[in-house]
């Protein structure tokens, strides 16, 4: 099983690198892995035809040549390799940082923009009393009877 799922994964991989190089975007592979997974791949189906050739010749009363507890073990490790490769995400393009604007520095160079935040407050502010110089808040006005 792990053979088949790991030539399918590769065939669409190398297409998928092929055209992300073209594109020039980040891949979530390089060669070198995908001919990795390659190298395992061919030396695990090699492994597997030479032991079941043995086995053939084998007859049905005789103990087996393979277990499966090696075969699983050697499957285990093709497995960890696909796995590994599948389950990585793809890499984010970096983004160009923002470049700010001449209009934009030199007002901050010069303060312009806190000023014109100090005029806004200025025109909120409460009343000030004649005389003392204390703060008299605004209230509606009472009607006399």
């Amino acid at each position: 099983m792990w053979n088949w799922s790991t030539r399918l994964f590769l065939q669409e991989a190398r297409q998928n690198l092929t055209a992300e190089a073209a594109a020039e975007l980040p891949s979530k592979w390089t060669k070198d892995e995908l001919d990795g997974l390659e190298k395992t791949l061919k030396e695990h189906e090699k492994w597997l035809s030479e032991w079941v050739e043995k086995q053939k010749s084998v007859k049905q009363n005789e103990d087996p040549v393979i277990e499966t507890t090696e075969m699983k073990a050697r499957a285990k490790v093709l497995e960890t390799h696909l796995q590994k490769l599948w389950k990585r995400k793809i890499p984010k393009a970096k983004k160009p940082k923002p470049t700010s604007t001449s209009t934009t520095v030199a007002a901050e160079e010069t303060g312009e923009a806190e000023n014109t935040t100090n005029e806004d407050s200025a025109q909120e502010s409460p009343i000030v009393a004649e005389g003392d110089g204390s703060q008299v808040p605004l209230e509606p006005p009472r009607d006399e009877l």
